[in-house]
């Protein structure tokens, strides 16, 4: 039997055969590191798989720094906010909003080091602490 998060585990391996960093027509700028965190949350929320909050979270900015330092401004300016938005008018835990921030840093320290988005971003839950 499974243990909890291997199923979710699964799912984002499959969901990230053929993956390739997204590009687009612009490189850096103030635009496209705003898509990159828009539709990683749109894609969590749609997979609705639990707990993959932390995976989508580095992803986003690993996405978002892999654009150059101001895609890295960006992610870790719209993390900031996002946290405190959810600590104070959603009510989220401040141990949640630590564990969050914790991820976006480490999407963007990947993409900052050059490493692999797979290397970067584990999809178990439990890589995570």
């Amino acid at each position: 039997m499974p243990k909890y998060g291997d199923n979710t585990a699964k799912a984002l391996d499959n969901y990230l055969k053929g993956y390739k960093l997204p590009t687009g027509t612009t490189r850096s700028g103030l635009v496209a590191p705003i898509k990159d965190l828009q539709r990683n949350y749109n894609t969590m929320k749609t997979m609705n798989l639990n707990p993959s909050d932390h995976f989508f979270h580095c992803k986003a900015n690993y996405e978002a720094a892999s654009r150059g330092r101001y895609g890295a401004a960006v992610a870790t300016g719209a993390g900031y906010l996002r946290e405190l938005a959810d600590t104070l008018i959603k009510r989220d835990s401040l141990s949640a909003a630590r564990s969050d921030l914790r991820a976006n840093a480490r999407g963007r320290a990947g993409a900052a080091a050059g490493k692999s988005l797979k290397a970067t971003c584990p999809t178990h839950h439990t890589k995570y602490k």
